[in-house]
């Protein structure tokens, strides 16, 4: 079997089983819950809003978020679908069988740390998506801050879920294999 192959072949395998342990196990949803409960204090004092509470739902965690002594309101954000581009990253890690054990370890642990880092940012965002903090601003700040959201979550749309992963794991991982070596 050609060296390519087996690494596409470990690669879908294990991502096959992670997105199970996502999707199905719960990992997901934990995953979720911990990077909002991290991006909490900071969502407070971008916007003002705390995340309240998290519903199960068919689909992943109904996030809700409230400010002050007003209702919650659901943040239109799915944590489990938004942050699911962590499953790739690991794959990509996982079937890298030429990359020392040690170095790729250590890959995985920064390159989570930055995808937890990259996923808070986008739950700050979430607060902004309702509409509801930028509603007090004048028109011009509206724009912008509107700008602003189209502009993080149409890179992210584009290149985040997956592009970010893979070149995570091109920069940690797959850089440091054997020189002369593809992925087998």
């Amino acid at each position: 079997m050609r060296p390519s192959v087996g690494f596409l072949l470990r690669f879908f395998g294990l991502a096959a089983i992670l997105f199970a342990f996502w999707s199905f196990a719960g990992a997901g949803d934990a995953y979720g819950r911990a990077v909002l409960a991290t991006a909490n204090p900071l969502m407070w004092l971008l916007s003002g809003f705390r995340v309240v509470g998290t519903l199960p739902s068919p689909v992943g965690l109904d996030v809700m978020i409230a400010r002050g002594g007003e209702d919650a309101v659901l943040m239109p954000l799915q944590p489990r679908e938004t942050f699911s581009g962590l499953i790739p990253f690991l794959a990509l890690a996982g079937a890298s069988q030429r990359v020392a054990l040690r170095r790729r370890l250590s890959g995985i642990a920064i390159g989570v740390a930055i995808l937890f880092a990259f996923h808070i940012g986008l739950a700050l965002v979430g607060p902004y998506m309702t509409g509801i903090p930028q509603s007090e601003l004048p028109l011009v700040w509206v724009r912008r801050v509107n700008m602003l959201i189209d502009v993080f979550y149409g890179f992210y749309g584009l290149i985040g879920y997956y592009a970010v992963s893979f070149l995570l794991w091109f920069g940690l991982v797959h850089s440091s294999a054997a020189p002369g070596t593809e992925p087998r």
